[in-house]
């Protein structure tokens, strides 16, 4: 199994998948709206992205990068859960590798969560 920290704006959990994921550590800002500005930061990785809204076409966006912080042979990601429709970042690998991110979709809020994996 592999354990998976949750952090929240709400408080501090933890999450255990069962499966066999290849999912290394996690941090998620979870259900994040307009205005909201996020930095997580994992072991080997870290994130920063804000979330902006267009009242007038009921849009909402989120933008910014995730950076691979440490040669541990994983890499990083950025996933958000936007109006039910899940989108990844490009992947951020080796050590020191920053790819941005933008999405927009219909809705107000967005669950987005940071985390490692192997490569």
């Amino acid at each position: 199994m592999t354990r998976i920290k949750k952090l929240s704006a709400m408080g501090v959990g933890a999450v255990v998948l069962a499966g066999g994921a290849v999912l290394g550590f996690s941090g998620t800002a979870a259900a994040g709206t307009c205005g909201d500005n996020f930095n997580p930061k994992v072991p080997g990785a870290k994130a920063h992205w804000e979330i902006s809204c267009n009242a007038s076409k009921n849009t909402v966006t989120i933008e910014g990068w995730v950076e691979d912080t440490k040669s541990d042979g994983k890499c990083a990601k950025v996933s958000a859960n936007i109006n039910g429709t899940t989108k990844r970042s490009a992947a951020a690998c080796p050590k020191g590798d920053r790819e941005e991110f933008k999405w927009t979709a219909t809705g107000k809020k967005i669950d987005a969560e940071l985390y490692t994996y192997d490569a």
